[in-house]
């Protein structure tokens, strides 16, 4: 593995587990609960304004912004992780 791909390894780790606590944070529950299959709203009973918070704190914290017609598109704690990739890296090719 070289180096700039151990970083991107460690950047990826550390992006996934602050939008996990994120989204544990505003679900009330344990950070380690929470797993990439788990439905955002029927699994861990995070409504609408609830996922608006999300979003914003992700924004905030990581200086993304995320469409927010793609944001609907998510239903899954995996699927808000992919999106948040995806931001990432369009905020790196701009730079």
């Amino acid at each position: 593995m070289t180096p700039n791909s151990a970083l991107a390894v460690r950047e990826s780790s550390k992006i996934k587990s602050d939008v996990k606590k994120l989204v544990a944070q505003i679900a009330r529950m344990d950070a380690g609960k929470v797993r990439e299959s788990a439905s955002i709203r029927d699994d861990l009973g995070i409504d609408s304004l609830a996922a608006m918070e999300i979003l914003a704190s992700i924004e905030k914290r990581l200086g993304v912004v995320i469409d927010e017609a793609k944001a609907f598109d998510v239903v899954t704690v995996k699927d808000l992780l992919d999106l948040v990739a995806q931001c990432l890296l369009r905020k790196k090719k701009r730079l």
